[in-house]
């Protein structure tokens, strides 16, 4: 999947909600949904978190870097600086 009017892969902006299972004889990972941004993908991972009964699952979110170090999620305002020519 690539966007060749931006020339972007839209694999790059991929975000996976992670069911995380442990278990005394391990760690299973579990891929529960991807979304395209992390507006959608925070969305169910809430979901998931507030249905979730059971202490031995967890949900995180992962993106090609790794595992999102999220404490609060909030929309951040971008910043273009303007080139004068």
């Amino acid at each position: 999947m690539f966007n060749f009017n931006k020339g972007e892969s839209t694999m790059d902006k991929t975000i996976l909600v992670v069911e995380v299972s442990k278990y005394n004889w391990g760690t299973t990972y579990t891929i529960k949904k991807h979304a395209d941004n992390l507006d959608k993908a925070s969305e169910y991972l809430v979901a998931l978190k507030n249905l979730n009964d059971n202490d031995k699952i967890t949900y995180e979110l992962f993106n090609r870097f790794g595992q999102f170090e999220v404490d609060r999620i909030e929309k951040v305002k971008e910043v273009v600086d303007e080139v004068s020519f």
